[in-house]
Parts: structure tokens; sequence; C-alpha cells
């Protein structure tokens, strides 16, 4: 910059007035001279006050004349021996009061002639101080302590001057500036020594110069020649650690400003400390920062010479002291040499703070850039240390820094070569899969970039600072003490270059660059870390046999500072992943790491980990990708595909000794993506296989595998010259190429030996290591959940059956921990392996047709429930359920227990069921039988109401409802005592319909009697019918004689004959009774003669009509054995009745059953996918992406098909995403069809969602969009107002009031059920007359809701910077669903997110946010994971699951569905219950229900 410059540093013996001095020594003898100084010396610092009480005196120096005699002579003092000590304090003290006079108040003891002319005085006195600088050579300590106080006291005076005075001159600026670049000189550019005077004042000279410099350039910019000067001096110095202290002090500071005004308030500024806020002066200008810093930051040169001691050494100074010393034969060789590799990472570790302040990495201060260890920016570590998880550790850089290619325009020389120290640029003779141990440049012809000559194979003892015994030896450098600046400057390089934002280009000169970089930071290890681990394995194999990993310090650097390094679009950056891999496999697989020092090995484990997920999809999606490594000249060739094995081995390797729990759950993700991808892939290869030639354009595989070499079509440099480059959007031919059948055909390979492997590894750490860490077992339940899923066409059911074992056993062991070990965490772990085992048996039905298998799951399912097994070992007499006590481990182990059981009982082998995977109850209701029954005229406008009243309803076991209908069903042509049930349980509604017979079925169809007879023959001998009269009194009674007593009574005709009026009534009642006996007998005749007399031709022989009336109801019950006598007398006296009769006339009955239907037996989630295409943060542009196909990324529509299927809202049974449509049919509204150009709008709710289920949960994914300009009609079903309540709001209320959904889907409030018991999960419930019983409440007491605040975006990048931006908060009212509390919008939302990045090689970056609780983690999709396309869509599905399912074991107010379903039944029977005695209840149920 400066070289065109002449420079202002004369040499030291011209400088400091030494003309005037020199005459003035010659002139008079030494004791003269001295006794003169001393007296003069002395008798001016007694004027100035400083010695005696008082105030100065006023200076008798008038003349200029007398100036020029004393101040030589000063001059002259100040040169003198450290021994006169006092003469020297004396001239100090003088000249500095002296200089007061460039202040704004000087001194009364100034002399006026300096007061006059202050600059010109002010000059002189500058030049003399030289002289008290220069060192005395070797001195004691006490002596050299003498002189570095003087020092101190004129630099504080001089920089008081420079900062407060009103009249410097630009002479005087540059002769400050001289001043301090020769006392500098003096002290700084002599090689260091002990007890030296350099030592001692480096740091406060140095840092006096910058400050003086920085003030210089505020107010009298330095000239060209004193830069060169500076330039020259520094370059002179940097054997001083000061130094180097000093520019990273300066270059920070400026640096800090420089960004400030280039980038604005929002960029992250630098942290200085108290000391350095004000180092800067405020009046200098940006363009002056600008200048200056460029200038300061050149001001040493290349900083990467100080790895090279030879060129350090070429000054004058190091060889006058080669010269003049009878042990340093080279300069080179001076023991102070020792402390370059020290200075060399100081330097370095001071670009790379430049490089995180330019990338905007927040909290970048010189005091943590000293504190961190080797080659861990603060960047790395921060992310690396909090798991990717939280959501402001995620944002570690600034949105507005700079490009790639500023940044290396500026760094990147240094960088470079940095990296490459020691580095033989000869091609290698092979690809480099192995870490090479020599770590020496070859004897090629080509010369190591590095200054070392014949000194690189020189054995190290140690890669940082010596120790202090060997400072006395001569220098012995290798360039293995340097990698810890090498290491230093790979960590910075790869931070730059994984800051690269979406879209952005990098010169292909500086990809080139750095993939040479890595590749050799990889394949290096120094001698320091060889010698530690032979050590370390030595040790280990006399002792344990065990092996230890070992990893360099440039290849560490590489691996904590690289993670992103595979998930960016960085073209040709696969050509890395043969080197990458060499250096795993000496970390991750290996119990112990011989890490590099200040790092710790869980940390490096964690980055190797980040880089093993990264490569994973590698092999499988670029298909028959044949690679040239780096640096390889050999001409060999490796296809990718070939190192899935290894990459395989590596990750279950890993998992065996993993102790890290945040590291093992990373690598169970890994390891159920590598299994699931291969299964798939399986599937689809031999698909593609069979239709290659007609369909290769539409077969998944294809798909999966598409742009797979798009990203290297500009960089065929770095791959083999022979391979095909595809267009974009091409293919390497089908997934199931050449290239995959030779990875899939070896058995240890395939998909099947993959589900073996990890059943068997997962299963067996679970038991052995995992059990007592909460997350790590979760993980690994997941992974096992996800793997009995899976669909494989060679599954042993073996394996499948050893797996359920391993689940069983796991429960076992958990349930009989002691009790003070017992606690929230370990019950979720037993719930969730209940679920596990549960998605096992759903998935494998034919398990349970094993009968060691079904014990097993018996006896755990009783170890749940109860608390212990009946039969502890199979030789002790099994323990019957009265003898036991019922002491579950706790209420929710209990739970899940039973739904295993209800799991095992009904699902099991019949999922799905005929109404579909959305729905595991029956469709069928009270209104539906009703309008099926043949015996009751329905009209189309019955309501639930009336048709409640058909149906008698009884609660048995105090859970299960019995809704019974005595009415035959109109498809029953063949009548039999028949009674329909509705069958509502905690576990879902059933239909049944069962008759009364006395023979099997297929037996009863043969009639016992003829529907038509025919006429029987008439028969001759009838006989003699014999017309008797009966007789009603013996014939005695007329010779019976009256007495008086019968004649008291008169007759009729006594009575007729007295009265005229009666004798006319007497006559009409005899006529009309005459009238009534003869038309009795005519009819009486006429029925005779139709029905008795035989034979009749009009009469034929009719079978009497089968009786249709059956109190079934009755006989069900009675068959049940709930209606005997001590059954009846047990439901009137118990508190908790076996069956208790509700009354279904009561007003809310019809209501609150409707309730209990739409509580659903699985649990519910929803999750909401978004659209951002690059730079979008407003929420209406996000919604409308999703409007237009032409709007969305190709890949985005294929992906929600991976999420579920689609369902119409007013169709499905199940859940739709909202309250308002769930859980109904209904008629769906006449709309406009659908526009096939959608892209996802369609799923938006209003018609359509995203649907998935199993027999355990149920999941829909909406696609939020912008509301039609004619908002659809909401849904009419009078069975779907009350949703919100069903689905158990977190405080009870109606959720989301006031708040709609911008698809004019509303949340219902509901004002019922304000005294509901779903706040209590009671295991009994308490129906006797006394209060202690009614109001004694078992089990969790809190409030039992299944929360719904918590959401789940799944959000779809163009640009992975938006991730930063994303407006999650702005977009929850676009996902309400009804489940919300009531105050859900007052406190923070708890909203989880799954960001998806498409990159352009066809593969999909991942990064979960939000996850900040206790159960984080939730997999299988790990943050910052890169996987295919082929699974993307069932991943995502089962990391949204597990993340509910996590917030759901968290929480202490969540109630399972079978519970909640079990407590509404229990809260009717309290409401509706009859209240009868035993003779009303047999009266009961001889009455009609619709009496």
């Amino acid at each position: 910059m400066f070289s065109d410059w002449p420079s202002e540093l004369v040499p030291q013996q011209g400088w400091g007035d030494e003309a005037a001095i020199s005459a003035f020594k010659d002139a008079v003898p030494w004791n003269v001279g001295r006794d003169f100084v001393a007296g003069t010396a002395k008798h001016l610092a007694s004027s100035l006050g400083l010695t005696k009480p008082g105030p100065p005196i006023r200076s008798k120096i008038i003349h200029d004349k007398q100036l020029q005699v004393l101040m030589p002579a000063l001059g002259y003092g100040l040169s003198f021996p450290l021994s006169e000590i006092d003469i020297l304090r004396d001239c100090v003290s003088v000249y500095c009061e002296w200089l007061s006079a460039l202040l704004p108040n000087p001194k009364s003891s100034v002399p006026a002639p300096i007061l006059s002319d202050p600059n010109h005085y002010a000059r002189i006195i500058i030049n003399h101080f030289y002289y008290l600088f220069v060192p005395r050579g070797a001195q004691g300590p006490d002596v050299i302590n003498r002189q570095a106080v003087l020092c101190h006291r004129v630099l504080r005076t001089l920089q008081n001057i420079a900062q407060n005075s009103p009249c410097l001159s630009e002479d005087t600026w540059q002769t400050l500036l001289l001043f301090l670049l020769h006392i500098n000189s003096a002290l700084l550019s002599p090689p260091t020594v002990k007890e030296d005077a350099g030592e001692q004042l480096c740091e406060r000279v140095l840092s006096v110069l910058f400050e003086t410099w920085l003030l210089a350039c505020a107010r009298c910019f330095p000239p060209p020649p004193l830069w060169n000067a500076l330039r020259e001096s520094c370059q002179r110095w940097r054997h001083r650690a000061g130094l180097i202290d000093q520019w990273n002090r300066i270059n920070f500071a400026l640096t800090g400003k420089l960004i400030s005004f280039m980038y604005g308030p929002s960029f992250p500024e630098i942290k200085f400390s108290e000391d350095d806020l004000n180092i800067i002066p405020s009046t200098m200008s940006r363009d002056c920062i600008a200048q200056v810093w460029y200038r300061i930051l050149h001001i040493i040169g290349n900083p990467v010479d100080l790895s090279r001691h030879t060129v350090i050494s070429k000054t004058p100074a190091f060889l006058k002291y080669a010269i003049s010393s009878e042990l340093v034969i080279e300069p080179s060789q001076h023991p102070c040499l020792q402390m370059l590799p020290a200075i060399f990472l100081s330097a370095m570790k001071g670009v790379s703070g430049l490089v995180d302040a330019f990338l905007g990495v927040p909290n970048i201060s010189l005091e943590n850039l000293n504190q961190k260890g080797h080659h861990l920016s603060s960047s790395s570590s921060l992310s690396l240390s909090s798991e990717g998880r939280g959501e402001d550790s995620a944002r570690l850089l600034a949105s507005g820094r700079a490009k790639c290619n500023s940044i290396l325009h500026l760094f990147g020389p240094w960088l470079f070569e940095a990296a490459l120290i020691n580095c033989n640029m000869q091609a290698s003779l092979g690809p480099q899969h192995k870490t090479d141990g020599s770590g020496s440049a070859g004897s090629g012809s080509r010369r190591p970039v590095s200054g070392f000559g014949g000194e690189s194979g020189r054995k190290s003892s140690d890669s940082s600072v010596p120790s202090e015994p060997q400072n006395d030896r001569l220098a012995n450098l290798s360039p293995q003490h340097f990698q810890g600046g090498r290491a230093e400057a790979l960590g910075a390089l790869c931070r730059i270059f994984c800051s690269k934002k979406t879209g952005e280009e990098i010169l292909p000169v500086y990809l080139a660059r750095f993939y040479l970089a890595v590749h050799q930071g990889l394949r290096q290890t120094d001698s320091n870390a060889t010698a530690h681990q032979e050590q370390a394995s030595f040790t280990s194999n006399k002792y344990q046999g065990s092996k230890t990993g070992v990893c360099s310090e440039t290849a560490a650097s590489i691996l904590v500072n690289g993670v992103d390094l595979f998930r960016l679009d960085l073209q040709g950056v696969v050509s890395l992943v043969p080197s990458v891999l060499g250096v795993l496999e000496g970390v991750l697989p290996e119990a112990e790491v011989n890490a590099p020092p200040h790092l710790p090995v869980p940390l490096l484990r964690r980055a190797a980990t980040h880089v093993l997920l990264s490569i994973l999809p590698l092999p499988l999606h670029f298909q028959g990708l044949q690679v040239k490594e780096v640096g390889c000249s050999s001409g060999e060739r490796l296809v990718l595909s070939h190192l899935r094995p290894q990459l395989v081995n590596l990750l279950s390797n890993a998992l065996q000794v993993e102790t890290d729990p945040a590291n093992t759950q990373m690598l169970l993700g890994g390891l159920l993506f590598c299994v699931q991808d291969a299964a798939l892939c399986e599937v689809m290869d031999s698909i593609s296989q069979h239709n290659f030639s007609s369909d290769r354009d539409h077969n998944i595989m294809s798909s999966g595998a598409s742009d797979t070499v798009s990203s290297h079509g500009d960089y065929n440099s770095l791959l083999d010259d022979s391979c095909e480059t595809l267009p974009v959007g091409d293919s390497l031919g089908p997934v199931g190429s050449s290239g995959l059948s030779s990875t899939t055909s070896a058995s240890h390979d395939s998909a099947h030996a993959l589900f073996v492997r990890a059943i068997y590894l997962v299963c067996h750490r679970l038991i052995s290591s995992w059990k007592s860490d909460v997350n790590v077992s979760l993980a690994g339940l997941e992974l096992l959940s996800g793997l009995a899923r899976l669909s494989i066409a060679e599954q042993d059911g073996l394996e499948c059956k050893r797996a359920v074992k391993w689940l069983c056993d796991y429960i076992a062991y958990q349930c009989s921990r002691p009790a003070r070990l017992h606690s929230k965490d370990l019950h979720s772990t037993i719930v969730a392996a209940f679920h596990c085992a549960s998605v096992w048996l759903v998935a494998h039905p034919y398990l349970l047709q094993d009968k060691e298998c079904l014990g097993t799951i018996l006896e755990v399912i009783e170890l749940g429930i109860s608390g212990s097994k009946s039969q502890v070992k199979s030789s002790d007499a099994p323990r019957l359920k009265h003898e036991k006590e019922l002491k579950p481990a706790s209420m929710r182990v209990r739970d899940s227990a039973e739904a295993l059981l209800s799991c095992v009982l009904s699902q099991v082998g019949t999922f799905p069921s005929v109404c579909g995977a959305e729905s595991l109850s029956s469709l069928l209701d009270e209104l539906t039988l009703l309008r099926h029954c043949n015996t009751c005229d329905v009209s189309d406008q019955l309501t639930r109401d009336a048709a409640v009243q058909h149906f008698r309803y009884f609660v048995a076991q105090n859970s299960i409802m019995l809704a019974l209908l005595e009415q035959p069903l109109g498809n029953h042509q063949d009548p039999q005592p028949t009674v329909t049930a509705l069958i509502r349980g905690p576990f879902g509604r059933v239909a049944w319909t069962m008759q009364l017979r006395h023979l099997a079925r297929h037996k009863s169809s043969a009639k016992l009697y003829t529907v038509n007879p025919g006429r029987p023959l008439p028969m001759n001998d009838v006989g003699i019918k014999h017309n008797v009269k009966p007789k009603y009194f013996p014939d005695s009674v007329e010779r019976i004689p009256l007495c008086k007593a019968d004649k008291s009574i008169p007759s009729l005709e006594s009575v007729i004959m007295v009265d005229e009026k009666s004798a006319i009534e007497h006559d009409k009642l005899l006529q009309i009774l005459d009238h009534q006996i003869a038309f009795e007998d005519n009819i009486r005749r006429q029925v005779e003669r139709e029905i008795t007399d035989y034979p009749d031709v009009e009469t034929e022989c009719v079978a009497p009509p089968l009786c249709h009336e059956f109190q079934t109801a009755r006989l069900l019950l009675s068959h049940f054995g709930f209606l005997s006598l001590d059954a009846l007398q047990e439901s009137v006296e118990s508190a908790v009745p076996s069956l208790v009769a509700l009354d279904s006339s009561m007003a809310g009955f019809a209501k609150d059953l409707e309730l209990l239907d739409t509580t659903n037996n699985r649990t519910v989630d929803t999750g909401h996918v978004f659209y951002v295409r690059a730079g979008q943060t407003n929420p209406h542009d996000i919604l409308n992406n999703v409007v237009s196909v032409s709007s969305v990324h190709p890949h985005f529509l294929e992906f929600l098909g991976g999420l579920g299927w689609s369902v119409n809202v007013h169709q499905h049974p199940g859940w739709t995403g909202h309250v308002s449509t769930a859980f109904t049919v209904t008629t769906p509204p006449q709309d406009a069809p659908l526009d096939s150009n959608h892209g996802g709008s369609v799923f938006s709710g209003r018609t359509h969602v995203l649907y998935w289920s199993d027999a355990l949960s149920e999941m829909a994914f909406v696609v939020p969009s912008p509301a039609l300009s004619q908002p659809n009609s909401q849904p009419a079903a009078s069975n779907s107002v009350n949703m919100g309540l069903v689905l158990e709001r977190c405080d009870g209320s109606g959720g989301g009031s006031g708040s709609e959904r911008s698809d004019s889907l509303h949340s219902y409030d509901v004002e019922v059920d304000q005294g509901s018991s779903l706040s209590s999960h009671t295991s009994q419930m308490s129906f006797g007359h006394g209060n202690e019983n009614r109001n004694r409440k078992f089990g969790r007491q809190t409030s039992a809701m299944s929360c719904g605040d918590h959401k789940v975006y799944i959000v779809w990048l163009e640009s992975f910077e938006d991730s930063y931006t994303f407006p999650a908060i702005d977009l929850l009212n676009e996902t309400i669903t009804g489940r919300e509390s009531s105050s859900w919008k007052d406190k923070e939302a708890c909203i989880y997110i799954i960001f998806i990045h498409a990159l352009t090689n066809g593969l999909f970056r991942i990064k979960l946010q939000g996850q900040n609780a206790k159960l984080s983690m939730a997999g299988p999709l790990i943050d910052g994971q890169v996987v295919s396309r082929r699974v993307l869509g069932t991943l995502v599905r089962q990391t949204a699951l597990n993340m509910c399912r996590r917030k759901r074991l968290e929480s202490d107010s969540y109630q399972p569905p079978h519970v909640r379903r079990k407590l509404r039944i229990q809260e009717m029977v309290q409401k509706y219950r009859y209240e009868m005695t035993e003779p009303e209840f047999y009266s009961h149920l001889f009455t009609s229900p619709l009496c």
C-alpha cells in the first residue's frame, strides 16, 4: 500500500537531538557533567511544587538562550544509567511540567519562552524523552521497574497532551508519532529476553502508540511516509505477543464503528470493555474510519507470516543477536520465537473475530475471543450447545450480513493461506478415506506451502504455547506447532461458506480453494494428537481393551464450524463426502475421543452427528454419481452409493457408544430416516423396474431422485471428467438403477437388515442404558413406533415378537423401580411404552396368535392396571383378582394400560373397520336406527329428543352406557325376540342387534310349521252332539217353602199393577230387551255359521299370527345377570351400582348424549401448512401463495399428498381441523366445483382437508388460504354446535370467543355443563346419599382438559433466511380450531414450527423451532437434518404427531380420550339417574319406553 513512499523512520542514532547532547557530553568530563545535570534538575524540580508543600514557584527562565543551555543538560540527564534514578526522575518531572504549556491551563512553573512557542520546545522535549526509553541492557527487575515507572509517567503526559491540547501543530503531531515509533522500535525490535524493559513496557507503549495514532487520524491525518514507517515498524515487532493483542483491539474498535454506519443500528454490535469504549475519537468522520480501518488491518502485513519463523526473524535486531550470541547459529533459532504459535493463533483469532463481526454473529467481543478455546467460534458453540432448538439461538447470523464473496475478497487470501500451512499441494495417490497420520509434506517435487524447509518432519511436543523452561532453548518449531492457528482459519472459512444465503452465488475459485483447504484439514493429523492417541490406546488396551478415537485440531474445527456445509446449495460439495467420512469414523464410533483441548467431546460429537445427518440421504439420492475426491489424480473414482454401508455402520456404531442425551436423540432420528428411506426406496425400485418404460416420469422413486446433479453442472473439475452431467430437473435414471441394485442387493444393506439391526440396537440400549433418561427413552420409543408402521416385504415375525417382548420388559422394569425414583418423567416413559406396544400390535396383529406373546402382553397390562402381576414366576401360584391390592404406579399408567387392553380386544386385527380409518366407532345412532325400524312411523323431521324416547338407557359398571331398542328393525323378515343395543363406552360406540334363538341360526331357517297346510278331509264319524242346558240351581229349590222373609220384598207384578206409569215403562223395557235378544241371537248364529260350522268352502285353515310383543330389554339384562335379586338390591344400596337406569325424558339428555358421541376416543391434532415465497413477511401475502399452483414449488402439492389423504369435511366423520365440522356427516352445500389449478388452498378446511389416522390418533392438516369474496355458508348441522366443549377447552368454557377463522368456520360458545365433572379425573363416582361419598374425588385434581393452545406449523420456505422473519404470531388467527382456551391469546402461544427448505439438488433441509420445553426434542426429524423427497411427508407427519404427544405427556392437566368419555358417562349418571326402589325398577322394565 505504501511501498512507493519513503519511510520517515530514521536510524535510532539520529534521533533525540543527538548533536546537542553529544556536544554537551564532549565539553565536560562525566563527573562534572553529572554534577551539573543533577544540580540543575534538582533545582528546577524543586520549583515545581511536587516535592514540597505549597504552590509551584514561577519560573525565572525568561530567555531562549537560557533554555538552550538547560535543555541539552536535561536531555543528557535522561540518558544516564538507571543507577542515577533520582536524576532521571527530576528530569522527567521538569519536562512533564513544561509540556503543560500545550494544555489550555499551563502550570505557572513553565518558562515564558516555552509558553510563547510551546510546539517548538515540545518537539525538543519529546525528542529528549527518547533517551529515557532506550534499553540499558541487562538490569535487575527492581531497576527495570523504576525505569518503567518513569516511562509510564511520560506516556501518560504525552497521551494527555494529545487528547486535550488545542494547539498541537502538524509538525508536533508528526514528531509525537515518530517519537512513539522510535521508542517502540527501541523496546520491541530486539528479540525478547528475560527481565527486559521491552517485555514490561510492550503493552503500554503499543497501546499509547495506536491510541495516539487514532487521535492524529482524527485531527491531523498522518502522511503516507508515516504510515509506511508504522507498517515497517510493526512488521519488525511481530515476534511480540502484545503487538497482535493491540492490533486485535484496534481492529475490533474500528470494525465496530465501521459496521455501525455500514449496516445500521439493527446489525449486531461488537461488545467492548469500558476501557475501549472511547478508543475511537468521536470527531473521526466515516470516511476517515474506513481509511484507518483498512490501513490498520494491513499494518502488520500478512498475518500468516507469523507461522514462518524464518520470515519473522529476518530483521536487523535478530541478525545482530545471532552474530553476537555463541549459542544461536541462525536468527530463526532464537528462543523467543517459541511464542510464535501462540502469536499466530491470536492473530487468526482476531481475523476470525472480524469475520464473525461482518457475519453479524451476536455478542462478539475481544474478551470472548480470548477466553474461548481453539477453533470454537461463538456462533458454532451457541448453535451446537443450544441443540438447535431455541428460537433466539437459532438466528446466529444477521439477515443483512455481507455476501460471502465480499468477506472472502477481504479476508480470503489470509484465511486460505493459513488453512493450507504445511500442505502438500501435490495430488494424493488415491482417495483419502482414512486420516493421514503423517501430517507432514511428502517428498514430491512440489514444495509445501510453508516456510519451514526441512524442519517439517520434526516431532513437536505441544501445539500451543510452550512451557516456561522451553524459552531458554533454541527455537525448534515445526508446522505442527501452528495447527491451532490453522484450525482457527479453517473454522472462519467454514463459517463464511456456511453463511451463504439462498440463491447467493460464490465464485468457483473460492469454492475450489475452500474444498482444497477443507480436504487438507480433514486428512492431516497433527503429531500431538497422534502421540496422545497412541498413549491413550496403549493404556486402554492394557486395562480395558477398548479403542480411543482421534481427531486433529483442524478436523475438529471443520466439524464444529462447518455443520451446515452439506445443508446448503454449495456446488460440488459432495466431493468432500469421502474426506468427511474418514474423520467421522474417528469421532463417532469410538467410546473415547482424543479431542483437542478446550473443546468438549460431547460438543465435537454433536457437530459430527450434524454432519452425518446431512450426508445420510446422499448415497440413495445421487444414484450412480461418481465422485473424484479433491486432490486425487490417480483416476480412481468413487460411486457415492457405495458409501451407504459405511454410513449405516457408522450410525449404528455411534449409537452404541454415545452417552450424551442430545446426541443420542439426533442419532435415533437419523437411524429411523435410514430405515424408512431404504424401505421406500426398495418398494419403489421394484415398481420402477416393473413399469420403467412407461411410467418413469410418474413413479415416486424417479421423482425422489430428481435434480441430483443439477448443482454440479458448473463444477465438473472436482468430479469425474467422464461423469454425465444431467440437466436441471432430470435424474440419474430411475432410483432403482444399477447403482441401487448393487447397493441394496447385499443382505446387510437391505431395508430388512436395517430394520432388524435398528430394533435390536434400540431395544437393547433402551433397557440397558437409556431407561433413566426421559428424553432419550421417548426418542427411542418414537423410533420403535416408526419402525412398527414400516411396510417391509421380508418382515421377520420373530424380530417383531422380540421387540414387543422388550417393550414389555421395559415397562416391567420401569414399574418395578423403587418408589423414591418414581416421578412424572418416569411415568411418561411408561405411558409412551404402552402406546408404542399398541402401535406394534395394531401393525402386526399376527403377534397375538402367539401364546407366549399374548401372555406377555396381558401380564404387562395387568401390571399397569393393578400395580402387580398375579404370577411373578411361572412356579408361583397365581393370585386372583380379589386377592390383589389395586395399586397402580399412577393413574396415567393405569389409563395407558387400559387403552392397550382395549386396543388388544377391539382394534388389533380389525383396524381399519368397515367404517374406515376415519372412525373407530359405529356411525349408527338413535336417529338412524329408528329410520330403519319397521314398527315405528318415523317422519323425516325426527329430532334426537324424540328419538331417545324410544330407547331404554342403562349404565353398567359405571362406565358402559346401554341404549336398548325393543322394536325389531326393518331388515328382519323373521321376527324373533330382538333387541338393538347402542353400547357407548370409554373406547367408542358400537351397535349390536341381538335375537333370542332356541336353535342356531343355520338351523333356524327350517320352519316347524307350514304356511298353507291345505284343506283337511271330512270325518264321517263325528260323533253325537248333545245339547245340554246347564242348571244354575238344583231341582229341589222349587220345593222349598217360602218364609216371611221371602215375602218381605214385593214382586214385580204387584208393583206394576199399582202404578200405571210404571206399567208403561215396564212394557217399553221389555220391548227393548226382546229386540236386543233377537239381534244378538242373529249375530251369534251368523258367527257360528262362519266360524264354527265345518266344513265350509269359504273358510280355510290359517296359522295363528306370531307373537311380536317381547320385553327384550328385560331378557337381555336378565341373561347378563343384571336383574338378579342380589344385583337389584346392590343397585339400590350401593354407591357405585352395577346397573343404573337413566331417565331419557329429562331436559338436556339428548344434548349430553350428543356431547358424549362427539367426544372422540382417539387423540386429535391439527397441523397448519404455510407456503412462504422468498422475502415474504406479510401474512396476507403468505396466504395468497396457495391460491394458484403457479405460485408454489413443483413438489409442494406432492408433499401435501404425503401428509395424508383428502377428505370432504361435510362427509367426514372424523376430525377435520375445526370443531364446527368435526365428527359429523352433513349435506355438503352446493358450491362451485373445485379449482384443479389450486396450490393447496382446497385444503383450507372449508370443503376439504388432509387427514391421517391410525387406531390411536387422528391428525388433520389444514392449508389456510384467504377468505373468499362470498363466504361459504356455515355448516347447518344441529349436532355440530357444541363441539367446543367436547374437545375439552382448558378452562371448560367456550373457546375462541370473539375470534373467527378466515374461512368462516366459527368457534362456538357453549353455555352448558358449567359444573362439568370433567375438571377432575375420577376413577370412581359416588352415588350414595351421603355428602362425604358424593364429594370424594379420586386421582388427579387439576384441570384435566386436553389443551389445544399449542400450534403446529409446517412452513415451506423458498428462502431459508425467511425462517427468522416468519410471522408466526400474526398467523394465529388463521389456525383457530375451536379447542383453544378463552385466554389463549392473552398468554404466550406455544407454537411448534417445522420449516422445510427445498434445496436445488432435490433434497430438503429441515429446521425445527419452538421446542423449548423439557420434553422438547421430538423426532424423527432433527433440526438441520437433510432428508430425501420420498420420505419427507411421512417424517414431517410423524414429527408433528410426536410434538403433540410430547406436549400431552408434559401437561399435568391432560386426560386420555377414553378417560374423558368415561367421565362424561359418569356425569350423565349423576344428572339423569332414576331414583327407584326394587318394585319400581321391575315395574319400569315391564313398561314401554313411550308410556
